[in-house]
């Protein structure tokens, strides 16, 4: 019989509308070959049935849902401003699903907690010894307290506020995580550093907690497309009501992409993804589809793929789909640094916001010369097939879910 595992999320990871959805399914889907996973979802999102049914083939297990109406959720927060905790672990307490975990911890082998917004939910374990045998693991995801240090200089009106709240309580609180937890991951070599650099400047003394990192796995089959562009376009795809990806965005299309128009008249912007029609519909040269039934078929067709965000943590997922697609990927240097083994110019194209005519004038150059757009194409797809591919990320994994 197959060793039962529990996934806590904040969100139903399907319909996969963002990256961090996606890696959440590549990893129910690896994992389900070994082991029983059963999901607890404490979310103010809808799961529908179909998304139940799908996620219940996925997993081989159960499906436990606890809704968080979002007043009540809006009011652990003020509450939570006189704390010293980070908004986002009031944001998501519930007291049933506690209960629920409370009751039901001993019947697994791991619980597999997904971010630190869980910290009251392992404290509580952990404070009253109810686990057992049971491991506690924690994904950290990214680094999200970097994440914040970087989208407080950018961000504007509440966003802004909340990070100025936000930015060194998860600093501290990422750290206490430490003592909550059993075993600890997280999604690239600089995020762990970054955590680790403010565990060594707070407890100099303190020998250095472990955190193992899992890289993105990008899913075999994509690398069975085929770069064959039959436009000058640029694509992007992604979640655009993630604020990085939304101001990156706006940027480039005010700044950037009228004076790649201007060199070439042919070519436009197609956005694929949730938010696009709502953020960009009104402007000119610029394509917002929505969501497309074979979005990965489209994306070979355009000439280069654009990774817009200009801050945040962990990798940039839709990058890495991209260059697995076989497609040369233009991005900020801040938006890349995630992922391991870049050089600009030979696998990926770098461009820096701050200077948005150099950039311009880079982007054209890149669009003017097929053989090294095929080049950047051809070495990015080698990177992610070489390091990012599910199938060689899996043993990783497993091993960390299953330590003895």
């Amino acid at each position: 019989m197959k060793n039962k595992i529990l996934f806590i999320l904040t969100r139903p990871p399907y319909p996969a509308v963002d990256g961090t959805r996606e890696r959440i399914l590549g990893e129910l889907k690896s994992l389900s070959t070994d082991f029983q996973i059963d999901l607890l979802i404490i979310s103010n999102e809808e799961l529908a049935e179909k998304a139940k049914t799908y996620l219940r083939d996925l997993s081989s297990g159960e499906i436990f849902y606890f809704k968080l109406p979002k007043i009540k959720s809006y009011l652990n927060c003020l509450a939570g401003l006189f704390s010293s905790r980070p908004l986002q672990s009031a944001y998501f307490y519930n007291k049933s699903a506690l209960d629920w975990l409370t009751m039901n911890a001993r019947k697994y082998q791991a619980l597999h907690f997904h971010t630190l917004r869980f910290g009251p939910y392992l404290k509580h374990l952990r404070t009253h010894e109810i686990y057992d045998n049971t491991d506690l693991l924690l994904c950290f995801n990214d680094a999200i307290s970097l994440n914040y240090r970087d989208a407080q200089k950018k961000a504007k009106g509440l966003w802004k506020l909340i990070y100025s709240i936000e930015t060194e309580r998860v600093k501290n609180y990422e750290l206490e995580m430490f003592k909550l937890a059993d075993r600890f991951s997280i999604v690239s070599e600089r995020d762990k550093e970054y955590i680790q650099k403010n565990w060594q400047e707070k407890y100099p003394n303190k020998e250095t907690p472990s955190i193992q990192v899992i890289r993105h796995g990008i899913e075999d089959e994509l690398f069975n497309y085929h770069y064959q562009p039959e436009t000058e376009n640029l694509v992007f795809i992604g979640n655009l009501l993630y604020p990085p990806n939304r101001q990156g965005l706006l940027f480039f299309c005010g700044n950037i992409l009228p004076g790649i128009i201007k060199a070439k008249p042919n070519s436009k912007l197609l956005i694929i993804g949730r938010g696009g029609k709502e953020f960009f519909s009104r402007r000119s040269n610029v394509e917002p589809l929505g969501f497309v039934d074979d979005p990965y078929l489209l994306m070979t067709k355009q000439a280069v793929f654009i990774s817009p965000a200009d801050f945040g943590a962990g990798v940039p997922t839709k990058s890495l789909l991209a260059m697995a697609l076989g497609l040369p990927v233009i991005s900020t240097q801040n938006n890349a640094m995630g992922i391991e083994g870049i050089l600009d110019g030979e696998n990926i194209c770098l461009i820096d916001y701050k200077e948005p005519k150099k950039a311009t004038k880079k982007i054209i150059e890149l669009l003017d010369d097929e053989i090294q757009m095929k080049m950047i194409a051809n070495a990015g797809n080698e990177l992610v097939f070489n390091k990012y591919r599910q199938s060689i990320n899996y043993p990783a994994l497993k091993n960390f879910i299953q330590e003895e």
